[in-house]
């Protein structure tokens, strides 16, 4: 953290009282850039302390991540009899969905012990992704009669992992938030001006034009909803992901009502 700035209210410089409005006009921009160098200061340390957080919060993370996942390896590979076919499939599916969240969680701590590096820009195919996070919601579809519809998606270029999260996080909100029994979700994309746009519309209740930019802040939800469990970090994690990616995400009405979620990446 830079040690030569101002500190907090300083009062370095004082006004002449000599009344030469020359003077006075230095002096007071001299008081001004004071203030606007100690704000930088108060940011810069504010910054610190969220990007220790996060650090410390993704790695709490992992660790019970990774040993979630090592047991329900363990418990498959015990229930080797033909009878056990279902339970087997059932844990691998939830051992695939811990493996992309620790995998997550390990990309959100090395973005926040190094959100200055460059990201590395990889093809991605988001039909790939969006049929992955369809495989780890599985069940919730079946249990509720869903019908996802995936239309055309393009590639993109960014880091398979980061962009993995924010389709899935979307998808299972679109779930949350949807009517509990049939709900209809779809999934489009299009390539428009050099970038890709994608959407998940969903018939959950519309999300009101005040509260559209708030629900991407950490820790807030659309008004109203009493099924959200969570801390309320994930669209602000899909935002910060987004925009790392050059691209920007927001909410709408959907065309069928509802609500339409879409953000946009580098296309391939």
């Amino acid at each position: 953290m830079p040690s030569d700035r101002i500190p907090l209210h300083s009062n370095r410089f004082d006004v002449p009282q000599d009344g030469d409005p020359l003077n006075v006009s230095t002096a007071a921009l001299r008081l001004e850039f004071d203030r606007l160098n100690a704000r930088v200061f108060q940011l810069e340390r504010e910054k610190a302390d969220l990007e220790a957080f996060a650090a410390v919060a993704a790695h709490e993370m992992v660790e019970p991540l990774v040993m979630a996942e090592a047991f329900a390896t363990i418990v498959s590979e015990r229930l080797r009899g033909p009878e056990h076919g279902d339970s087997r499939r059932d844990l691998d599916t939830m051992s695939r969905g811990m493996a992309r969240m620790r995998l997550l969680a390990e990309s959100l701590l090395h973005e926040a012990r190094s959100s200055e590096h460059e990201l590395e820009l990889r093809p991605v195919s988001m039909r790939r992704i969006a049929n992955d996070c369809l495989d780890l919601l599985d069940p919730e579809i079946v249990a509720r009669s869903a019908r996802v519809e995936i239309g055309e998606l393009p590639d993109v270029l960014g880091d398979d992992t980061l962009i993995g999260g924010v389709m899935s996080n979307l998808l299972s909100n679109a779930l949350k938030y949807s009517p509990r029994q049939a709900p209809q979700i779809r999934v489009t994309g299009e390539r428009l001006n050099g970038v890709c746009r994608f959407a998940v519309d969903s018939d959950g209740p519309a999300i009101p034009p005040e509260a559209r930019g708030r629900i991407f802040e950490a820790y807030e939800r659309g008004p109203g909803e009493r099924r959200a469990v969570g801390a309320g970090l994930g669209l602000a994690i899909c935002k910060r992901i987004v925009l790392r990616h050059g691209g920007d995400i927001g909410v709408t009405d959907a065309e069928s009502g509802g609500n339409r979620f879409q953000f946009t990446l580098p296309t391939a």
